[in-house]
C-alpha cells in the first residue's frame, strides 16, 4: 500500500484530499463505458396485424382453508348442533320448539300448551249434547278430553316409565299441563333423546356453551357464546337464574347446553312478558318439570284466619279474611271483595280455613252459594257462584249449529265495546259454514236479515237450527261486512 502512495498523481490528489472523489469518477465512468460498447439487442418489429398472445393470469395462491383454526372452530359448533338437534322437537298445533329434558317430557313456552287448549275448546262447542236427537246429523270432534294432571309426588319428576306418550287420548298433542303464569308448557314425546342435565355449579362462569334451537321452518341452529352466571335457583326478584352472552331466539324453548352437548339451562319464550325470553338453569328445569306433573288445585277465593284480638275489636266470635279474589275466574264480576272478613257460607258459621276449604271444594259448579260478609262496619248477604275446579269461569254454553257445522258464542262487553256480541268459536272443516267463507272469531250481525246483537238472539239461532234451512249469514272481520248464503247439510235449497 506504501507504494501506491508513492505515484505522484496519487500522492498529490491525496494530499490535496481528492483521492476518494476521483476514485469515484473513475469507477462510475468504466460502468458508463461498458454500457455503451454493449450492442444492442434486435427487436421484434409489430405490425398492427399481428396480435399478440394471451398471456394466462397468474395464479393466486390461497391458503388451505380446511386447515385453519377458524375452520375448526365452525366445524365443531356445527357437530354439536347436529349432536343436540335431535332433542329440540316440535309440539303442538303450531309446531313450536320444545327442549327434551327429561326422557319423554319436552319444555316449552306456554303458547303451544295454549294453542291445544283452544283447539280442544273450538272442538268441545262441536260435540252434539247428550240428549242430542240421534237422527239429527252431527259432527264429531277429535281429542276433547282434559288434559289429566301428573302425579301428587313432590320428589324427583317422573321420568320415562311415567310419562305418558303422545298418542294417549287424554293429552291431545302430548300436552302434559300448562303453566300461564310462568309462560310455560310440559309436552309428552316420544323417540326424542333426552339431553343430560349438568348442575349450574359444573360450569364455570366463561365457560363456552351455545344455544340451540330451531326457527318456524323446523330447522336447527346454533348460536356460540359465554357462560355469564347460572344459579340453583332464580332471585326472589325474579330474575333469570342463567346468564348468558349471546341473543337467545325468541320463539319457544332453547337449549343451552355446554361443550358436550349437556344441558346447562332452558330459554323460554314469553316467560318474562316485554323482556324477551327468560333463561332458567338446568336445576331450575328440573325442578319445574315435576312442578308441571304435579295437579294444581284452583282457590278463586284465598282466605286466612284472623287473630283473637282482631276478633274482639271487630266484635264478631269467629271468621276469615278474604285476602285474595281472582276475579278473572268469575263471570260476572264477582260480589265479593278482598279485604271483606267471610262470616258464612252456605249458611253455616266458617271457623277454620280447612272448613271453608273443603265445602268450598263440595260446592256444584254453577249453583248459587250464599254468603255473610263484614265489610267494614257493615254486615251484608249476598250469592256468588264460585268457579269451575279449573278457575275457568262459568259462562253460557255456545250456540251448536251441527247442521252448518257451525258453533257461536257470545262475548259478553259493553255496549260501546265493538269487540262484544255473537262469535264464531268454532267451524267444521269442509263443513257448510268453513266451505262459505265464515272463519273463526268472526262477529256475526244479522240473520236472514234479522240483527242478532244481543243474547236474547240464542233463541233465533236454535230455531234456524231445527228447522235446517239455509240462511243468510251476515257477518264482519276486522272493519269489512260480508254476506253469504250457508246450506245446511240436509236443509233444502230455497
Amino acid at each position: 500500500m506504501g507504494g501506491f502512495f508513492r505515484i505522484p498523481i496519487v500522492r498529490t490528489l491525496h494530499e490535496r484530499h481528492l483521492l476518494l472523489p476521483a476514485v469515484v469518477i473513475l469507477v462510475v465512468s468504466g460502468v458508463l463505458a461498458q454500457g455503451a460498447f454493449v450492442k444492442n439487442q434486435p427487436v421484434e418489429a409489430s405490425s398492427p396485424d399481428v396480435r399478440s398472445a394471451p398471456v394466462a393470469p397468474p395464479v393466486v395462491r390461497r391458503p388451505d382453508l380446511e386447515k385453519t383454526p377458524l375452520t375448526y372452530f365452525d366445524d365443531y359448533w356445527r357437530q354439536l348442533r347436529e349432536r343436540v338437534e335431535g332433542s329440540i322437537v316440535l309440539v303442538g298445533p303450531g309446531s313450536v320448539p320444545a327442549v327434551v329434558v327429561l326422557p319423554g317430557l319436552a319444555i316449552t313456552s306456554a303458547e303451544a300448551g295454549e294453542a291445544v287448549l283452544a283447539e280442544m275448546a273450538r272442538a268441545r262447542m262441536l260435540v252434539p249434547p247428550p240428549d242430542a236427537d240421534p237422527d239429527q246429523p252431527s259432527v264429531a270432534a277429535d281429542d276433547t278430553t282434559e288434559p289429566t294432571e301428573g302425579p301428587e309426588s313432590e320428589d324427583e319428576p317422573v321420568v320415562a316409565e311415567a310419562a305418558l306418550p303422545a298418542s294417549d287420548p287424554s293429552h291431545p298433542y302430548g300436552l302434559v299441563a300448562v303453566d300461564s303464569d310462568r309462560g310455560m308448557s310440559l309436552f309428552a314425546v316420544a323417540d326424542a333423546d333426552a339431553l343430560l342435565l349438568v348442575p349450574p355449579a359444573a360450569v364455570p362462569s366463561g365457560s363456552y356453551v351455545a344455544a340451540v334451537s330451531r326457527d318456524r321452518a323446523g330447522r336447527a341452529a346454533i348460536a356460540p357464546g359465554h357462560l355469564v352466571a347460572a344459579r340453583a335457583d332464580s332471585q326472589p326478584q325474579g330474575d333469570p337464574s342463567l346468564a348468558v352472552s349471546m341473543t337467545v331466539p325468541a320463539w319457544g324453548a332453547t337449549a343451552v347446553v355446554n361443550l358436550d352437548g349437556a344441558l346447562v339451562g332452558v330459554g323460554i319464550s314469553g316467560a318474562n312478558p316485554g323482556r324477551g325470553p327468560r333463561l332458567f338453569s338446568s336445576s331450575v328445569v328440573r325442578r319445574l318439570v315435576g312442578e308441571l306433573q304435579r295437579p294444581v288445585l284452583c282457590r278463586p277465593l284465598e282466605v286466612t284466619e284472623l287473630g283473637a284480638d282482631v276478633l274482639e275489636l271487630l266484635d264478631i266470635d269467629a271468621g276469615l279474611l278474604i285476602e285474595q279474589v281472582r276475579q278473572d275466574a268469575f263471570r260476572p264480576e264477582p260480589s265479593l271483595h278482598a279485604g271483606d272478613i267471610l262470616l258464612e257460607w252456605g249458611g253455616e258459621p266458617v271457623t277454620t280455613v280447612d272448613a271453608f276449604e273443603t265445602r268450598a271444594a263440595a260446592s256444584v259448579t254453577g249453583e248459587l252459594n250464599g254468603y255473610r260478609i263484614l265489610r267494614g262496619r257493615r254486615q251484608l248477604t249476598g250469592n256468588t257462584i264460585l268457579p269451575a275446579q279449573d278457575c275457568q269461569p262459568i259462562a253460557d254454553p255456545p250456540v251448536q249449529l251441527l247442521r252448518y257445522g257451525l258453533a257461536l258464542r257470545w262475548a259478553g262487553a259493553p255496549p260501546q265495546d265493538a269487540t262484544g256480541g255473537w262469535r264464531v268459536g268454532a267451524t267444521v272443516d269442509g263443513g257448510p259454514a268453513a266451505l262459505a267463507g265464515i272463519q273463526l272469531d268472526d262477529l256475526v250481525i244479522a240473520i236472514d236479515g234479522r240483527p242478532v246483537a244481543d243474547p236474547d238472539a240464542r233463541a233465533l239461532f236454535e230455531r234456524l237450527e231445527q228447522r235446517g234451512e239455509s240462511a243468510i249469514v251476515t257477518f264482519q272481520r276486522a272493519d269489512h261486512v260480508r254476506m253469504v248464503a250457508v246450506v245446511p247439510l240436509d236443509g233444502a235449497t230455497n
